[in-house]
């Protein structure tokens, strides 16, 4: 994603679609392909969640050579471990397991979030790229899209931001020298456009109330902000377009039993939102132009 600072502001940069947009499925394809034409090393950062089993899937289906790796961390993400022997069973593979002990490293994680403002999982991530071979190209996924949804307002914003974990990541890998790429699988415009106009996110848009005000919880889970995708939203998607395909894992908690990985972030900081429907028009406007988000939203101590 093109983003950065003008005049003290943050700002983002999008281009409209210049093809017919497919669905989820047929634009993850399509991603793959694309990504093939890059290196003949290819590398996918496998959790064994629905997310990164539809980009293997992508890529195996196919027939696009590609190896995966897996960043454990021992007795904090045993179950996404087990879960991953089961997925690579399925595709005959064998996954690269990148063992680390967070605390081990806590302090130099922590040191470096503070210097550099990225937080610190996305720090985490740049220690497991940077174990990796360094002439592969890294495929990761990150889209987990926000919308907001304001009642008071009776309308729904697209958000995205400086802290957002897909700016917040590449910023971090970014910053990390090497000879291979790395590519985040949904930073496409079009792939973006097939999410964001997807009848099954406009029908839980349109339901939230009932979600929203229902009482349900989770520990550590913020079911009326973007934490709705992961819960409610995605599998639903999924299970439209890859059906039995997939492994439908329950949804672990993982890296979030590190409290030191789940540090405050401040996603209001340097953000915009923008009207939703005007923005997913303009991403299928088939005209290719480019249109730059300025950060929009105030912040402050008592908004953070």
């Amino acid at each position: 994603m093109n983003h950065g600072f003008e005049d003290g502001k943050w700002y983002i940069d999008y281009t409209s679609c210049t093809r017919p947009v497919g669905n989820m499925r047929q634009e993850s394809d399509k991603r793959a392909l694309d990504i093939a034409q890059s290196n003949s090393k290819l590398m996918i950062s496998l959790s064994a969640g629905i997310d990164s089993q539809s980009v293997l899937h992508s890529f195996i289906t196919q027939d696009i050579p590609v190896e995966t790796a897996f960043l454990y961390l021992p007795g904090y993400n045993d179950n996404e471990y087990n879960n991953l022997k089961i997925v690579d069973k399925k595709y005959g593979i064998k996954t690269h397991i990148v063992d680390l002990d967070p605390y081990e490293y806590q302090d130099e994680l922590e040191a470096e979030a503070e210097v550099t403002g990225i937080q610190v999982n996305s720090i985490l991530q740049k220690r497991f790229l940077s174990l990796l071979p360094d002439d592969y190209d890294f495929v990761s996924i990150t889209h987990d899209p926000y919308v907001i949804i304001s009642m008071k307002e009776r309308a729904s914003f697209w958000f995205m931001g400086y802290n957002t974990p897909e700016i917040a990541r590449q910023r971090a890998f970014e910053s990390l020298p090497r000879t291979g790429k790395f590519h985040f699988y949904g930073d496409t415009n079009e792939f973006l456009a097939s999410i964001l106009d997807e009848e099954i996110l406009h029908a839980c848009m349109y339901s939230w109330p009932y979600f929203a005000f229902n009482g349900l919880s989770k520990d550590g889970v913020h079911l009326r902000t973007v934490d709705r995708w992961d819960y409610y939203i995605k599998p639903l998607i999924y299970g439209k377009y890859w059906k039995d395909e997939l492994i439908y894992f329950p949804k672990y908690a993982g890296f979030e039993k590190v409290p030191f990985l789940k540090a405050p972030l401040a996603y209001n900081k340097h953000a915009m939102r923008t009207p939703f429907r005007d923005f997913i028009k303009f991403l299928k406007s088939g005209t290719g132009e480019t249109r730059r988000f300025y950060e929009n939203i105030p912040y402050t101590e008592e908004t953070k």
